[in-house]
């Protein structure tokens, strides 16, 4: 029992000008690209990466055949249309601003596409 070590842990009062050891914090453009990275990426494992892919033909294919068989009321259509332009607007932004994702992005892009025309 002699050779025991004593530890000894100094705790901060709440009164005193402690400040932990900060890491190194990003700054807000950069959380921004690394979030829509991170968003956009595929994923890693094969599963996954099948469901994406296949979603990513299937649904817009399921969309635009109902699109065209189904008798939607104009405000309806033009409201899509209008909701379209803006996520073309958002993709053109994300192509120029993160230039990480360009690639994927085309990938995407390009997926979302054939099913479109699939589906008509």
């Amino acid at each position: 029992m002699a050779d025991e070590q004593k530890i000894v842990v100094e705790v901060p009062s709440s009164s005193g000008h402690y400040s932990p050891v900060a890491a190194a914090q990003l700054s807000k453009l950069e959380e921004f690209k690394k979030g829509w990275v991170n968003a956009i990426a595929l994923p890693d494992n094969l599963p996954d990466l099948a469901c994406t892919l296949a979603s990513t033909v299937a649904i817009p294919a399921l969309l635009s055949s109902c699109w065209v068989s189904i008798p939607i009321p104009g405000f309806i259509r033009l409201g899509v249309l209008g909701v379209l332009a803006i996520a073309g607007i958002v993709v053109i932004y994300l192509r120029q601003a993160v230039p990480e994702v360009r690639d994927i992005l085309l990938l995407r892009v390009g997926l979302v596409a054939m099913g479109v025309l699939l589906g008509i």
